[in-house]
């Protein structure tokens, strides 16, 4: 199920910020384009363990990968730290890029017209860096790099469920579309992610691929962050006008 329009499109504010996020994410992919592809190391590490082999390395989709994907066992040990950003911009393949960006699109403008521009950015990085830090805490020895924007993208949708009731959305169903409420599409999609990251958790070793984690906790906390703004705008609100409720002109 991916969507393919806006859901409660922007009445007001253009969501250029949306817009400048999500051509990140391509510009970053375009360059992985260009790089060549070479055997894959099993390691990072063997990228690494010599000028030689970093020579040899030098100019392919792996030591990319390696050097800007965020690894748990480097960032247990504090090191590469930045990672947790870096990584929120690369993606290996078109379609983690393509699915990324729809589910992000449709639902990244309305978020951005409440939260504003610098809110989407911090809600954005901040969920993708706390997706990060879960997965993390569930997989700290692998040592494999962990990249995509699918983090910061649960968190924005996680954020739309509560800031755009009513709305609907179209998503495409293989091969048919449809238009269903939106809180719809976000509560199944949240409780499919927390079914999965419960499965891959019940397992003896961390199953790699898809890190369902990452997605349950994104959209856990930018629930929570925006259920906070709310509720502080309220209170912001009644502060200024007692009976009526909102702010003087």
């Amino acid at each position: 199920m991916l969507p393919i329009g806006l859901s409660a499109p922007p009445r007001s504010h253009r969501p250029w910020m949306t817009g400048v996020l999500a051509l990140a994410c391509v510009a970053v992919y375009v360059r992985v384009l260009l790089l060549r592809k070479a055997p894959l190391a099993p390691y990072c590490t063997d990228l690494t363990e010599s000028r030689r082999a970093l020579q040899r390395a030098g100019g392919t989709v792996q030591l990319f990968v390696c050097q800007y994907g965020a690894i748990p066992d480097d960032l247990v040990k504090g090191r590469h730290l930045l990672t947790l950003v870096t990584a929120l911009f690369v993606h290996a393949g078109w379609f983690h890029l393509v699915s990324n960006l729809l589910f992000f699109i449709a639902f990244a403008p309305r978020v951005e017209e409440d939260l504003g521009s610098g809110g989407l950015l911090a809600l954005f990085v901040g969920n993708g860096v706390l997706g990060g830090i879960a997965h993390v805490l569930v997989a700290p020895n692998l040592v494999s790099p962990a990249i995509g924007a699918s983090g910061a993208v649960a968190g924005v949708m996680g954020a739309h469920l509560l800031l755009a009731k009513g709305a609907t959305v179209r998503v495409l169903i293989g091969p048919v579309p449809l238009r269903l409420p939106s809180r719809f599409v976000l509560a199944l999609w949240a409780v499919l992610q927390a079914a999965y990251a419960a499965w891959a958790l019940s397992r003896a070793e961390y199953p790699g691929g898809t890190s369902y984690e990452v997605h349950a906790a994104g959209f856990a906390v930018g629930v929570v962050v925006v259920a906070a703004w709310l509720r502080l705008r309220r209170s912001e609100e009644l502060i200024w006008h007692p009976d009526l409720g909102g702010r003087p002109g």
